[in-house]
């Protein structure tokens, strides 16, 4: 298995949860729970680095899957963190699964401790990975200086991403444009890139899980 990069190949799929369908892959070394992953703001399934996944993949399987409206997934992205989760729950639910691990990646970091609140019983190990929990400080929107990044205008989708990503030093920049390459490196079979109405809807429900409420604020 170490020989085949798994993340480049694994064929993409759908799963119907109800009238829409999402676009996922299933891969890796059958006989342990499957770990499910989440992808950042705006992100697609492409945008998983096959160093981390195809490492996983040799222990256990794998599932990457896009949120509604995103990449080839069917409808429209949900303005509300809730609802992201509750479309996975019911995608879980779809392929039979009993048992899962979880790895949430900024906003997908959101989606899977909503998850855990509502089907805790499903859930094992969880992997936050640069998120943060709703109605904390800061939580409700991106800095200034992220929105200028993209925002900003006569810049590449690849600039743009770097300086999200990585800092200016020659070092991280090197890494940054070989994890690029990485994530570029499948050639066929690839999700569309999410359109602008995805990450307009995201903001909006990054603004209502980082509201602070006026009671029980640590209730969760």
């Amino acid at each position: 298995m170490s020989n085949v990069n798994l993340s480049e190949t694994a064929p993409t799929q759908f799963q119907d949860i109800g009238g829409v369908s999402l676009a996922y892959r299933h891969f890796g070394k059958e006989g342990a729970p499957p770990v499910v992953c989440f992808q950042h703001f705006t992100g697609t399934i492409n945008n998983f680095d096959p160093i981390h996944t195809n490492r996983l993949a040799q222990d256990r399987p794998v599932i990457l899957v896009d949120y509604r409206g995103v990449g080839r997934s069917g409808g429209e992205m949900p303005d509300s963190i809730a609802r992201d989760a509750a479309d996975i729950i019911a995608f879980v639910k779809a392929l039979g699964l009993k048992e899962i691990d979880l790895f949430g990646f900024s906003i997908g970091g959101m989606v899977a401790r909503r998850w855990c609140l509502t089907r805790r019983n499903w859930c094992g190990a969880i992997l936050l990975v640069g998120t943060g929990p709703s109605g904390g400080e800061g939580m409700q929107e991106f800095t200034s200086e992220v929105m200028a990044i993209v925002n900003r205008p006569n810049s590449t989708e690849q600039e743009r991403t770097l300086d999200l990503f990585f800092s200016k030093s020659p070092t991280s920049y090197a890494a940054g444009k070989a994890w690029l390459k990485r994530i570029a490196a499948r050639k066929l079979d690839r999700e569309p890139e999410a359109k602008p109405p995805v990450g307009l809807a995201q903001l909006v429900a990054l603004a209502k899980w980082g509201a602070i409420p006026a009671t029980d604020r640590y209730g969760d």
